[in-house]
């Protein structure tokens, strides 16, 4: 297991026994609204791959403790 994907799975909010659960945030006229990605959701983890919610959720949460 890649650091990366270790990560997820110890910090990811969408991990799910290696899948995503497809939740993700989008700003929309000032307001912040949460959706569920269906290119992301039930499907297997893309962290290595990029994926946005990991790099700007995740990873600056764990940064910050």
């Amino acid at each position: 297991m890649t650091k990366k994907r270790t990560l997820a799975r110890k910090n990811c909010a969408n991990w799910n026994v290696g899948k995503c659960l497809g939740c993700v945030f989008i700003r929309e006229n000032g307001e912040l609204h949460m959706k569920i990605d269906r290119k992301l959701a039930n499907k297997d983890c893309v962290v290595e791959d990029g994926c946005d919610y990991f790099e700007n959720v995740v990873m600056k949460g764990k940064l910050c403790i």
